[in-house]
């Protein structure tokens, strides 16, 4: 039914049928005074004063869907296709030979209406404008030489129809041209959003790009600053230690050296490994390869069997893929209650693929998608222009990040 009809979104200026509604209101009125003038003064008819009260419907409906349509376009255009449709049996009864001229009346209705309704609805609307215009056809056929004028000349039925059918395209050529401005408006606006939304992705991957470089760059450089600062001076503590400890042998102070010597080393250690978490040579000299095996020793129950030598990628690439490997890792070892983790490295048409999987209980990606080291691994893996795709579930989690092999 008409009043099931929805607004389809996007599509909430109602100011074509506001425009219609007043052409329309205007046409009922004027057809009004012409029958009152025409049957008054010429055709003299009683039958035809009938038509007065189809158009007074109208003119009704017409005033109704103006007073509605500022809050429901729906029920607007029900109106208007309920006073029109009546005005098309009514006429096609009175004056058969104008039924063609009422098929149009009908059909405008269909066409105002098609921009604002969803599929559904459009289909009733569709389905009823079709029904009552082959209610108008069959009337019109049926009754060629009947109506309440029943011999009317040919030259007058000829003019009365041409006039009406030009008066009645001028309106549907109308609502063409608004549903087409309609369109074009629609167009217009998604062009734009779009291109905005270009121009964000652009500024979002820049931005990206900066905040990693940046992050990089200072990794770098406390790497250095550890490596030639404070790794440097254990060192040399260490080695002045040694050097006190040979000369305490036999002394009570002995035991005690030994032991710093043992902590020194030990620190010395810590801060290597830190070193290497920051920026690791291995990952300089060596590639990605040998510097993700060397990450794996680090976790219990860790199984590199499946790294392909994919050789030496783009600085950006290898960093990218060798952190999320890490973080990827990290998570595993974490939650994945001591379950078998497997990491895999391959190379496949320019693309290189890191995939870290565990037995454990898995995940809901869902509630942790935003979480930072997720976040972290997705903007690294996007500013080299990669994917990163994570599945998880009661029987593990699949992680697996994919970045361009010529990046």
């Amino acid at each position: 039914m008409v009043s099931r009809i929805r607004i389809r979104q996007g599509h909430a200026d109602a100011s074509p049928v506001a425009t219609f509604i007043e052409l329309d209101l205007w046409g009922g009125i004027v057809g009004a005074a012409f029958v009152v003038v025409a049957n008054g003064l010429f055709v003299q008819v009683g039958g035809v004063w009938l038509v007065l009260l189809p158009l007074s419907i109208l003119i009704g409906a017409l005033l109704r869907a103006k007073r509605v349509l500022p809050t429901d376009t729906v029920a607007a255009l029900a109106w208007i296709a309920a006073g029109n449709w009546q005005v098309a049996v009514w006429v096609s009864l009175l004056f058969p030979f104008l039924w063609p001229v009422m098929a149009l009346t009908v059909l405008m209705a269909v066409v105002l209406a098609t921009p604002y309704v969803a599929g559904g609805a459009l289909r009733w609307l569709i389905g009823g404008g079709a029904a009552v215009a082959g209610l108008v056809g069959s009337i019109g056929l049926l009754n060629d030489d009947g109506g309440v004028v029943v011999d009317i000349a040919d030259e007058l039925e000829f003019g009365l129809v041409v006039g009406a059918l030009v008066a009645q395209i001028i309106p549907i050529g109308l609502i063409v041209w608004q549903n087409n401005q309609l369109q074009l408006g629609a167009l217009a606006e998604a062009r734009a959003l779009n291109e905005n939304l270009t121009r964000s992705q652009s500024l979002l991957s820049e931005s990206r790009r900066r905040v990693v470089a940046a992050a990089d760059a200072e990794r770098s450089r406390i790497e250095r600053d550890l490596h030639d600062g404070a790794q440097a001076r254990l060192v040399a503590i260490g080695i002045r230690l040694r050097l006190l400890e040979s000369q305490a042998i036999g002394t009570k102070l002995a035991g005690d050296v030994a032991e710093l010597v043992s902590e020194i080393e030990d620190a010395s250690a810590d801060l290597r490994e830190l070193s290497h978490g920051i920026y690791p040579p291995l990952l300089e000299t060596r590639g990605l390869r040998e510097a993700i095996a060397a990450a794996a020793r680090r976790f219990d129950g860790v199984s590199v069997d499946a790294l392909t030598d994919v050789g030496r990628l783009g600085r950006d690439v290898e960093s990218a893929l060798y952190f999320t490997c890490l973080e990827a890792l990290s998570n595993a070892s974490k939650h994945a209650g001591g379950a078998p983790i497997a990491v895999s490295l391959t190379s496949d048409d320019g693309q290189v693929a890191l995939t870290i999987t565990d037995d454990g209980p898995g995940f809901d990606a869902g509630v942790v998608q935003r979480s930072h080291g997720i976040v972290n691994m997705s903007d690294r893996i996007a500013v080299v222009g990669g994917s990163l795709d994570i599945e998880s579930g009661p029987g593990g989690t699949r992680v697996e990040a994919r970045a361009p092999a010529g990046g």
